[in-house]
């Protein structure tokens, strides 16, 4: 049989490693806590990572709806020699050698500033 004091000693010993235990747990859940949220891959960064994948996922897809439309472009005026020209006269000012451009004034915009009456 046990005496009183060898009872209180297994009682204070496994008071003791349970402490142990629990501070061991408590130090490994802090450790991981830290870890996940400073690390290199940490659940911040990984979040981060994921938008900035998204938005670069939508932006693929934007910029190869303009690839194709810009080689339907290139496509229709390889085919369509009028319409380039059309395109180098009207938006650039392009003219054939021997053309003579005529330029408009806008109605309202007298050509020579009135002359001071006296």
């Amino acid at each position: 049989m046990r005496t009183p004091q060898g009872v209180t000693d297994d009682i204070e010993a496994r008071r003791s490693a349970r402490k142990r235990w629990l501070l061991f747990i408590a130090g490994l859940a802090i450790v991981i806590g830290v870890a996940s949220v400073v690390g290199q891959k940490s659940l911040v960064k990984i979040v981060q990572m994921n938008s900035t994948r998204s938005e670069l996922q939508q932006e693929i897809i934007r910029l190869k709806q303009v690839n194709e439309n810009l080689t339907l472009e290139v496509q229709t005026l390889a085919d369509n020699p009028g319409q380039v020209e059309a395109i180098a006269r009207e938006d650039l000012g392009l003219v054939k050698p021997g053309e003579i451009v005529y330029q408009f004034r806008p109605s309202g915009h007298p050509a020579m500033p009135p002359s001071p009456s006296r």
